[in-house]
């Protein structure tokens, strides 16, 4: 699950899901930070990059 929110986290966290998120988004860092995502993209090219590389 990629998110934007720590709606979306919360939601992925509830599924058992692995989560990524991303701070261009609607919540700040620290916020996404707190759901334990796999990692924080900062821009569209770290996500691409971060996916290709573990997805």
């Amino acid at each position: 699950m990629i998110g934007d929110t720590t709606h979306d986290l919360q939601l992925a966290v509830n599924a058992g899901t692995a989560r990524v998120a991303v701070s261009y988004g609607a919540h700040d860092t620290q916020a996404l930070r707190d759901h334990g995502p796999l990692f924080l993209a900062h821009s569209t090219r770290e996500l691409h990059d971060w996916l290709l590389e573990h997805a």
